[in-house]
């Protein structure tokens, strides 16, 4: 029952994300052809020291509440007073930051651009706290609402500022209104009266503690290459970095990233079940990197067209960036689920240590690559960085539910059988055929070489699945739901054929 309330769970985030995504994507198309990569660099200086000071403030007050036994009203007032506090904190910090912050990169107009940045972190802590009693009942249906809500009102406030101006405050306006619409309407949603007070904070102060240093350090680490490069490399340079960023993110932050939360109330729903929680994670982690390597690989063998088709020539700069951004994050899928695991069985001190070994990493390559290697030494020190971080999660992670890490690499040998199949095949497209450089020949060449990979994929892994006896997984579910689909088709037909 937990698995399939998960799943659905899981589902309807992952929809809620993809649609939001695809939203994102669309308006930073709209917004890159009437906009330049020096604007988008400029933004990106911006929001490092925003995306800094939030994550120090970080309080996961949902995931606090969801672990609580019962859910009172004065630990939803504490909770809504504790997010008070904390924007109010965010929007004093950044705007007091933000002229040493201008200085320090000779760019006076980041003031102004900072101050108003600082609204988007500070609302995001302010969605209702009540949405928490959905969230431990595995219910995300008003987060889907407010989520797609959000993200097009930021689409049209942005589009329409940047007709309207062509400057980067259209990327401003679309980074703070989509917070600012979903903190006020989940208050629509689910109405609720706080009221000031601080007499629960006891029971939110531990799992903080742990989790704002991480959040501290996580910070630290995503945003170093940034800071650096800002410093190091020209506004236009910068921003095809940031650009290619973003898209490289898009698969992470639309597919995984939403089912954290569900996985953290299943988490901790099994945790008195030690072998259904095994088992349960077991299906989850085979579940990530089964769709998780054929897109980041796909992803970084298809750069070329999907800059040339969604960006147009300007962006052409971008493509190795892409290519190799994509490669660095293919690490992630074997570590991800470590967060809601450790939050579930209330071991937040392991993302901490976590986050500060990657730091100890990934920073001193991060300087010594930006200052004398640029983007390449940036984008090496990612890729070294990551691959240290995901056999450090998996070694946790055997020590938390006794998985070893030849197990948890070797429950996945199909996904990379099938993806090595696919790679071979995009590659050999590549080389052996003559793509045009127009914007139809990118669009033909993306979709021959996506549905080719796809089609490769999937055969070679359905292969290897019934070779080996079908077992219980990801493919036997996807099994189920092709099998249930053609019976459904099968019924209709028969139908027809009587009448």
């Amino acid at each position: 029952m937990v698995g399939r309330q998960t799943a659905f769970s899981g589902s309807l985030m992952v929809a809620a994300r993809l649609i939001s995504r695809f939203i994102d994507l669309f308006s930073m198309l709209v917004l890159a052809r009437l906009l330049s990569p020096s604007d988008f660099g400029l933004v990106a200086i911006a929001m490092t020291i925003a995306l800094i000071v939030e994550a120090a403030l970080e309080m996961p007050l949902s995931e606090s509440l969801v672990r609580l036994p019962v859910i009172t009203d004065a630990h939803y007032n504490t909770a809504f007073t504790i997010a008070f506090i904390r924007a109010i904190c965010i929007c004093i910090i950044i705007c007091g930051l933000s002229v040493p912050f201008a200085l320090f990169y000779h760019q006076p107009g980041l003031v102004k651009l900072i101050c108003v940045l600082s609204l988007a972190p500070a609302a995001r802590g302010f969605l209702n706290p009540r949405f928490a009693l959905y969230a431990k009942n595995l219910n995300f249906k008003y987060e889907f609402v407010c989520e797609l809500s959000g993200k097009s009102g930021a689409f049209v406030a942005g589009v329409t500022t940047a007709f309207l101006t062509h400057s980067y405050w259209s990327i401003a306006a679309c980074t703070i209104t989509s917070p600012l619409i979903i903190a006020s309407l989940s208050y629509v949603l689910r109405p609720f009266r706080p009221r000031l007070t601080l007499s629960e904070w006891r029971v939110f102060s531990g799992f903080l503690g742990w989790i704002s240093l991480s959040q501290v350090i996580l910070a630290i680490n995503w945003q170093s290459d940034q800071l650096l490069l800002g410093k190091f490399v020209r506004t236009a340079q910068l921003g095809l970095f940031t650009t290619a960023t973003s898209i490289s993110n898009i698969p992470m932050l639309a597919l995984f990233s939403p089912i954290q939360r569900p996985l953290l109330s299943a988490f901790t729903m099994l945790k008195e079940e030690p072998d259904r929680l095994v088992s349960g994670y077991r299906s989850a982690a085979a579940a990530i990197v089964t769709i998780g390597l054929p897109l980041m690989i796909g992803q970084s063998l298809v750069a070329e067209p999907t800059i040339r088709l969604l960006l147009g020539p300007k962006w052409l700069g971008a493509t190795y960036m892409l290519f190799w951004l994509s490669f660095s994050l293919i690490p992630c899928l074997f570590g991800m689920l470590l967060t809601p695991l450790s939050m579930a069985m209330n071991e937040t001190q392991a993302l901490f240590w976590r986050n500060l070994a990657q730091m100890c990493v990934k920073l001193p390559m991060v300087v010594v690559g930006a200052v004398f290697y640029g983007f390449a030494g940036v984008i090496a020190a990612r890729i070294v960085s990551e691959v240290f971080m995901s056999l450090y999660c998996m070694l946790i992670i055997r020590q938390t539910i006794a998985i070893s890490v030849f197990d948890q690499f070797t429950s996945c040998w199909r996904s990379f059988a099938a993806a090595g199949a696919m790679a071979l095949i995009l590659v050999a497209l590549n080389r052996s055929v003559a793509w045009g450089t127009s914007p139809l020949d990118a669009g033909v060449q993306l979709a021959v070489m996506v549905s080719s990979g796809a089609a490769v994929y999937g055969a070679v892994l359905a292969s290897l699945w019934m070779a080996v006896g079908r077992p219980a997984g990801i493919e036997a579910k996807v099994w189920g739901i092709l099998s249930a689909v053609r019976g459904r088709f099968g019924k209709v037909a028969g139908v027809r054929r009587v009448v």
